[in-house]
This record gives C-alpha cells, structure tokens and sequence, in this order.
C-alpha cells in the first residue's frame, strides 16, 4: 500500500510541475533582429543569401496558437518575415504564396483593403515589457507612441506602396527620400522589401544593442474578381493590429536588437553607445478610496468633437448623429479592478440637462477570459452650473477584472440639438463609495458643485457644497442597467471595417487558456488514473 501511494504522489508532483511550467510560458514570441554587415539591394527580391535565414518562417495557423491568429481559423494564408537593422535604419522584408496580389487602394489611406503587409511597432517593447495588461482593444496593446504602416504591391507598375496610421509620418506615404521600397511577384509568391531610416519611425527611442521593441505583423489577402477586389482573409502574428476574434490574445511580440550580424561579420559600430535607452513606466496600481483618470487620454471619436482646456478638462461639441461617442484608455494609466471600484463618476458642466448619457466598459479577467459591450445608463441634471453624473457598475453585468476602457456615450439615443449642446468634463474617477462618487470627493479635486444639484441629490436646502453631503442611491441619480448589448453596439471592430485607423479599433480574446488549463487537469487526472490501475495489477500478480 505504502508503494501504492508513493507511486501516486510522485505522479501527481510531475503533473504539477508540467502544469506550473506551462503556465509560465511566455504567452507572446521574443525574436532578434540581427545586423545587417551587409546590406541588401531594395529591389523587391528577398533570398537567403542576401537576407539570412527568416527571423520568423512560414507562419500558419494553427501551427503556433500563442502568437498567430486568422480569421475564421484559416489555413491558406501564410507568410515568412525578416527583421534586420543597422544603425541607419530598420530592414523588413516579407514573402507569401500570392499568384495574382489585388488591391486597388494602394495610393490611399486604404491599403489595408486588399493584399498588404501591416505592421505595428512600440518603442517602448511589448506589452509585457510596458507592465501593461493584454488587451482586446489595439490602443491599449501599445504605448500611445507606436508607429502603424502597411506595404502593398501594385501589379500595375511593380511599385512597392505604404502608408502610416499613427507614427512620426502620420498621414503620408512611407517612401521619403531616406527609405527604400520594393515588391514583386513571380506568378507564385509576393515579395516585400523594405528599408526605413530610423529618424522617420522611432526618433526618440534610437536602437542600441539589447534595446527591445513591441512588434506585431498581420497579413491580408484578396483575390481578384472575389468581394469587390478589397480583403477577404487576414493572418496575424502577435496581436493587436486586425485581431476582432474571441481569440487569445498574446500581446505585442518582442523584439530584441542583436549584438550578432548577418553573415558573422563584426558587429557594427553604434555611434552613442552611452545613448539613453528609453523604457516606458510601469502602469501603477490603484490605490485609496478614489482613482482619477486623465480624462484627456482620448480616442475613437464618432460625431464628437473635443478641445483640451489650459486648465485640463475637455469640452465636447457635437455633430449630426445618432451616436456620438469617444472612447478613454483606463488600463493603459492605472491596473484598476472593477470589484474594488465599483462607480465612475464625471465632474462636469452641461447645457443640455434632462438628458441620459451611457458608459460601456471593457474587463479582462487575467489573460483569457475577456468581456465588453456592457454598459450603464446614467441622467444629466437641470442645473446650469457644474455637477457630477455618477455610473454604478457594482451590479452591472460583465463588470468584473482588470478595467481595460470605457466608451463615453455623451447622449443615448444622439443628441438633440447638436449645434448648441456641450458638455464640458473637469474630472473623471472610479470610487469605492457611492457618497464620495456622488460629491465627487477625492484627494487632491476641490469640486464647485451647483447648490441646485447638491440639492437635488442630498434632499438639503444647498449651501456648502464642500461639506459632507450623503444621500444613498435612488431613482434621480441612477438609471436602470440597460440589458447587455451586442459587440455591433460597442466600439469594437476591425481595422478593414473602417476608413479612419484613428478612430477604430478593438479586437476580442478567446478562452484558449482555460481550454489549456482543462486538457491539462484531464491528462493528468488519467496519467494518476493509469499508474493506480497498473500498480494494482502488478501487486495482485505478485500475490
């Protein structure tokens, strides 16, 4: 019996430390960038003996679920990319199977709509490097600094194209007089080739040996004749630039600049060794009774228009629309859980009173478990002077984990008179207590609350707004939760279903790590089983 059980403990410690290994495992890809000591020709044709061996080879899914997600679990897209560098500038270069490359949009800000390489690069390193949580919404993947580009072949001319999102060369074309470009196909596989001048992609964050970036790159394809000629499938390895599945998210890929070279030549010559390397601080926990948030940190606007005040608040004005709403990174200024604070409050001054607002809000329960589209309704109060609208999230559905974003839905329903509405907010926070929320009492925030509104929600004669005023939630001061919206409500979709990548976009996780976990607790639970069963027959034989 003592054997028996000896047996059964050391096969459970083995499970145990399988276990605890895999979930250690690094949920994202590192991979180096190796010197380049000699420089390619940019001509649109890649080979080994030009390049080196591919940093990254034949991605497909499924073959690495951590870092590489398609649409719709596809199979036919693939792709093999290399990352080089020297001092000047970063080299990239790219091949997939393509017989006809299509995309029509190749000199617009729509190149993404058909076939093309996009990529995302941080210069503050991947997600994990950032201390960030892994988000399902692209900002949040991200420093606010990153650069996103795209190349596209044109089979019209030979052409490689580009065009930059969000970087130094926003709004314009990639081709300066310092980079170079080239595409090609064969009739079998499109080929990218690409050199950017450092100064015109990361300026402040220069590459020494060992500096890490964040890295993401998605693959879209077309087919001529087939949906217009605009994209049709997508294949992404990392996360945040197209990702819009219940996929798991892996966060921004790292990569790190090698001190190695190509060819094993000498290592290059950095021209400021003693150059600072810049890193981005880590994101702090929250703590007290009540977070602030920099309520100017916004993004995704639609039909909203906004300026930022000398003295920090944001005024809105509205257009035509049923729907205007903007969107405000949480996780990206403060790791908050949404159990620890359960109201959002906004200090602010309004001329359109009697109206309701909305806020949705995205939570992340660790690595896998991702929920959005939930939101709360809240009221506007008929007072001329400043105010505080309050969102009681406590009861709210899916409102639970790590607070990623929330979506600002200024008027429910639009606006009735856009032309003359606006709204401006002074602060914004989650509290712990419905009182302080109410008041908008928080270290450091001296509020000038209306006496109508004090009032109004303290059943008081007004006065000192300053006091401490506590009334307990009633049907004046919170609307009923709506039911849980659809992802289509939500701010949600991918970078291909809009014109401006600006104002887009987020993309979802899947379970896949539960799923792990599950497999996991199965195989080891019938590994146990097994070694029992055998242990048994063993000893009645020996009887």
């Amino acid at each position: 019996m003592k054997k028996i059980l000896s047996v059964i403990i050391a096969a459970f410690l083995v499970f145990s430390l399988c276990t605890f290994v895999s979930a250690e495992e690094e949920e994202f890809a590192t991979v180096e960038a190796l010197q380049f000591d000699k420089e390619p020709d940019i001509d649109g044709k890649v080979s080994v003996e030009e390049w080196g061996d591919p940093t990254v080879a034949h991605i497909k899914y499924p073959e690495n679920p951590q870092t590489d997600v398609s649409k719709d679990d596809q199979t036919d897209v693939e792709f093999t990319i290399w990352f080089r560098y020297t001092f000047e500038g970063f080299y990239i270069a790219a091949q997939t199977p393509d017989t006809s490359p299509c995309n029509d949009n190749v000199t617009t800000q729509n190149i993404w709509n058909g076939d093309c390489l996009q990529m995302r690069l941080d210069p503050y390193g991947c997600t994990a490097d950032q201390y960030l949580t892994p988000s399902p919404s692209r900002e949040l993947n991200f420093s606010e600094d990153y650069q996103e580009f795209a190349f596209a072949y044109c089979k019209e001319d030979g052409e490689c194209y580009s065009y930059c999102w969000h970087g130094v060369m926003q709004g314009l074309a990639l081709q300066s007089e310092g980079g170079k470009y080239g595409a090609s196909n064969d009739g079998k596989i499109t080929t990218y080739e690409v050199f950017v001048p450092w100064e015109e992609l990361l300026p402040e964050n220069m590459p020494h040996v060992g500096t890490t970036y964040g890295i993401s790159a998605a693959l879209l394809t077309a087919t001529e004749g087939e949906n217009d000629n605009t994209w049709q499938n997508w294949l992404e390895w990392g996360s945040g630039v197209i990702n819009n599945r219940n996929d798991n998210i892996c966060g921004t890929n790292r990569l790190v600049m090698s001190g190695k070279t190509v060819f094993d030549g000498p290592a290059l010559t950095d021209p400021d060794p003693d150059g600072e390397v810049v890193t981005k601080a880590a994101v702090p926990e929250a703590e007290g009774d009540a977070v602030i948030v920099d309520f100017t940190r916004l993004s995704g606007k639609n039909a909203m228009d906004y300026i930022t005040n000398d003295d920090g608040s944001v005024t809105f004005t509205f257009e035509e629309s049923n729907d205007p709403y903007i969107s405000l990174n949480i996780s990206g200024q403060v790791k908050l859980q949404a159990e620890d604070y359960p109201y959002f409050a906004m200090y602010l001054k309004t001329n359109d009173a009697y109206s309701s607002g909305e806020i949705f809000y995205c939570t992340m329960d660790g690595v896998t478990e991702y929920a959005g589209g939930y939101s709360y309704m809240f009221d506007y109060y008929d007072v001329e002077g400043n105010q505080v609208v309050v969102a009681e999230l406590g009861d709210s559905v899916g409102y639970e984990g790590a607070v990623l974003k929330l979506r600002y839905d200024a008027y429910d329903g639009g606006c009735s008179d856009p032309d003359e509405s606006e709204i401006t907010v002074y602060a914004a926070g989650f509290f712990k207590n419905y009182e302080d929320a109410l008041m908008f009492k928080a270290e450091g925030v001296n509020v000038d609350l209306d006496p109508e509104y004090v009032k109004e929600v303290s059943g008081e004669e007004g006065g000192d707004e300053t006091k401490d005023v506590t009334a307990a939630p009633d049907d004046e001061t919170t609307a009923a939760q709506n039911d849980e919206t659809t992802s289509e409500n939500n701010d949600t979709q991918t970078n291909a279903e809009v014109k401006d990548p600006d104002t887009t976009t987020t993309a979802q996780q899947t379970n896949q790590g539960g799923k792990t976990w599950i497999i996991y607790v199965i195989v080891g639970v019938a590994v146990v089983a097994v070694a029992v069963i055998v242990i048994i027959i063993v000893t009645k034989k020996k009887k």
